[in-house]
């Protein structure tokens, strides 16, 4: 995976030029930001599985059809492995 100051770099090194004000900014908008991007990937981390599972009740909601025999939450096993796979 790139960093931001990694990508700023590259694409100043293939326009020829060293990089801007503007992409120096950039970085730093980038880098001050870093702690709340943390913190919002840490949350999700820790509520994957409600996450995952209200993704699944929506779909179901959504799409009450998928509820009736033979389809994809027809019974509790496939609604379970329905949730895992939007986890995944």
């Amino acid at each position: 995976m790139k960093s931001v100051v990694t990508t700023v770099v590259t694409a100043a090194d293939a326009a020829g030029r060293f990089p801007s004000q503007n992409d120096l900014e950039a970085v730093q908008g980038n880098i001050q930001r870093a702690a709340a991007r943390l913190e919002a990937a840490e949350k999700l981390a820790n509520g994957w599985e409600k996450v995952m599972r209200e993704a699944g009740d929506a779909c179901f909601k959504k799409y009450p059809y998928l509820k009736q025999q033979g389809e994809a939450g027809s019974t509790q096993t496939k609604v379970d492995k329905c949730c895992r796979d939007l986890g995944h």
